[in-house]
């Protein structure tokens, strides 16, 4: 879209001053901002807020967009649409669809199945750059917390950009459209007066946009970090400085300060944030004012100039290839730790270096350069077809992943129905044999490992309540309508876990059961340990549902929960939690209530099944040290020494030999997630339930 060109009043074209094409403190700046990240992608320890790298780049993308935008508005009276979005085109798809067929060319040899979906669909999501959104809508389920990152995560802020890119000049056509001002009787279209709209749109998204992400960050939202909306502002506050920023060599004293302010300020905010500071929001102020001050401050000169580490070679290079390098240096750490299973050590950091920087001068010297020189691609409609093309393919090539391991799906769909028909058979016999698998003779596990996270009670698992839920719901289950006893189950998603096998006995002797669970939540009269809003939530509904359950004065109160969970101590107290703990179920015991309290299941390794599906014909690949699985358990025998009327249920000898915790016994997969047992293998502890739970109430 073109407008008519800008005019003074004498009718002649108005022309801003011509800006450097070339500056070199950007560069130097995207170098910054790469390695930053790079350095926390590595070792998140060494460089705890790398993160803000991105909040760098994002203000260079407003700054040199916007500046463009404005050249092109105040001087030819509109902006080109079409040679916008085709320039915007030929600077991003490229190197980034090649990384894509690069990453699922890997994955297909590398990935074990159960990866492939989430894979999948965010491999699809980077394609059609939405993957800001695709991570926010992960980041709020509760299991999310357990994935594994893949190798196209890091594609959210390239999302955030070209959702930039797609909406920002729309706004510049906005604000043309709205330009010029009648001087006797004639329209004129002063670029100052542009610039004055521009800066009044720039500034309302800005100050909307902010506002937004620190309400959104306060409230330790897990969307803010991945939101477009809570990120625009950065971009905006780039944009704003092209429209007021002067290139001179006066006031070098406080340019220099300004750069070296700048500067220091990104780096101290790398050093001193952390995965725990509320960002974006106020913390993000911080990267995206430092590197407002570096380009305002310009190229410098003379005493406290950075110049000469600025434009040196090194960091020059690597400004060039910035791009590149933030494109492939994330699935070389992804694919690394999927193939080792490990941190990595010194020698595997310079490893991954190597194959960063290597990847990424490959890709700009053999795509960015050529696409962007090569003259069949300088045509704006030609490039902006093949783009869309390009897109259409790759999204297409990311079904590739799921085809993969479709086959392997359905025949361990098919070993799984069959294992599950046996499990009474299987599991017993696993158990006596020291807890070996497949003791049929039967390479094949119940449930199937690619969707261990499904075997769950559907109805049981919807009566929790979520973290951040202030109210604990409560269901029924069992003999509702004239029940002999009424049972109380209270506790977390670990006391769901045996919820379905105690309903079971609940419905052989006619009792009601009455749950009250909350995710990550142990009822306690003691909060958990730290002040997140989900401790908060929890807190707030422990008070709540023990005040329920004294009222529904039950015969039976049964309790559990994840005894890893470390619970807030009271003064000197030798095991922190143990006292909170007692004080509700002494209470319980002093109104008459009988008390259950189940000890936890053992943890299995945080990639348990991840790793089955990498060893579906060994998983003893997988098994877990007993002394990993068994760790952080002091404060339940603690707590029951301080209420000696409670009554213990364990189950240890159903898990665990005597120095390991085995992924699968018998035929059937223990755990759904790291924490979590599957529903088939639960069903095996109804039998010793029956001799816990008291014959009649």
């Amino acid at each position: 879209m073109t407008t008519t060109p800008a005019a003074t009043p004498d009718g002649s074209l108005e022309h801003s001053a011509r800006p450097r094409k070339f500056r070199p403190e950007v560069q130097a700046l995207r170098a910054l901002a790469v390695l930053l990240v790079l350095v926390y992608h590595i070792d998140p320890a060494a460089l705890p807020g790398g993160y803000i790298g991105v909040d760098v780049f994002f203000v260079i993308s407003g700054f040199l967009i916007t500046g463009h935008l404005w050249r092109e508005a105040s001087t030819t009276g509109g902006v080109n649409l079409k040679k916008f979005w085709a320039a915007r085109a030929r600077r991003i798809l490229p190197a980034s669809l090649v990384t894509t067929v690069g990453v699922i060319v890997i994955a297909l040899v590398l990935l074990p199945p159960s990866l492939v979906e989430s894979w999948w669909k965010q491999a699809l999501a980077s394609v059609l750059y939405v993957e800001n959104w695709a991570l926010a809508a992960e980041s709020v389920d509760y299991q999310a917390a357990s994935n594994s990152p893949t190798a196209f995560q890091h594609f959210w802020s390239l999302g955030v950009e070209e959702q930039f890119y797609l909406v920002w000049p729309l706004l510049v056509v906005l604000a043309v459209a709205l330009w010029g001002g009648t001087r006797g009787g004639v329209v004129v279209r002063n670029p100052a007066r542009l610039r004055g709209i521009l800066l009044a749109v720039f500034g309302v998204v800005a100050v909307a946009s902010l506002a937004w992400g620190i309400m959104q960050a306060s409230g330790d939202d897990p969307v803010a970090y991945y939101s477009t909306l809570t990120r625009v502002w950065e971009l905006a506050a780039g944009g704003i400085l092209a429209l007021v920023i002067r290139d001179t060599k006066r006031f070098a004293p406080l340019r220099n300060t300004l750069v070296v302010f700048g500067v220091a300020t990104i780096v101290t905010a790398a050093c001193l944030y952390d995965s725990g500071t509320p960002f974006p929001g106020v913390a993000a102020l911080a990267p995206t004012l430092g590197a407002c001050a570096v380009i305002a401050g310009g190229r410098t000169s003379g005493p406290g100039s950075l110049r000469v580490v600025a434009e040196s070679w090194a960091v020059q290079r690597v400004g060039d290839i910035s791009y590149s390098l933030y494109l492939w240096h994330f699935p070389v750490v992804v694919f690394f730790g999927v193939y080792t299973d490990r941190d990595p050590k010194p020698t595997d950091v310079m490893v991954i270096l190597i194959a960063s920087f290597a990847m990424a001068i490959a890709s700009y010297t053999l795509v960015e350069q050529p696409i962007r020189t090569v003259r069949w691609f300088r045509a704006d409609g030609r490039m902006l077809v093949a783009a869309l093309v390009a897109m259409v393919l790759v999204a297409g090539l990311t079904l590739t992943l799921p085809w993969r391991v479709q086959g392997t799906i359905d025949r361990w769909d098919s070993n799984a129905q069959a294992a599950a028909s046996e499990a009474d058979e299987t599991i017993p016999e696993g158990i006596e044999r020291d807890f070996a698998p497949f003791v049929d003779g039967s390479t094949a596990i119940s449930p199937n490992p690619i969707k261990a996270a499904e075997d769950k009670d559907g109805a049981i698992n919807a009566c929790q309540a979520a973290q951040r839920d202030t109210v604990t719901a409560m269901c029924e289950f069992g003999e509702t309508e004239n029940p002999k006893a009424t049972v109380a189950i209270v506790g977390d998603s670990h006391a769901a876990m045996f919820a379905e096998p105690i309903i079971r006995i609940a419905e052989e002797r006619d009792w009601r059961v009455v749950t009250y669970l909350h995710s990550a939540c142990p009822f306690s009269a003691d909060r958990r340990s730290g002040d997140s809003p989900e401790v908060e939530a929890c807190a707030t509904a422990n008070a709540q549902t023990r005040a329920e359950v004294l009222e529904l004065a039950p015969q039976l109160v049964v309790t559990a929960f994840q005894e890893s969970y470390a619970l807030a101590p009271r003064g000197s107290e030798e095991h922190p939690g143990a006292e909170g703990l007692a004080e509700v179920w002494n209470e319980w015991l002093d109104r008459g209530f009988q008390v259950i309290s189940l000890q936890d299941t053992p943890h299995a390794r945080d990639d348990v099944i991840e790793c089955v599906t990498e060893n579906y014909t060994d998983p003893t690949q997988c098994d877990q040290p007993r002394k990993d699985a068994l760790g952080g358990r002091d404060t339940v025998p603690a707590a029951l020494e301080l209420a000696p009327g409670v009554k213990s249920g364990e189950f240890l000898d159903y898990f665990c030999n005597e120095t390991t915790c085995p992924a699968v016994i018998g035929n059937v997969l223990v755990y759904r997630d790291p924490n979590h047992v599957t529903r088939t293998y639960m069903e095996q502890l109804t039998d010793r339930l029956r001799e816990v739970l008291p014959a009649s109430l």
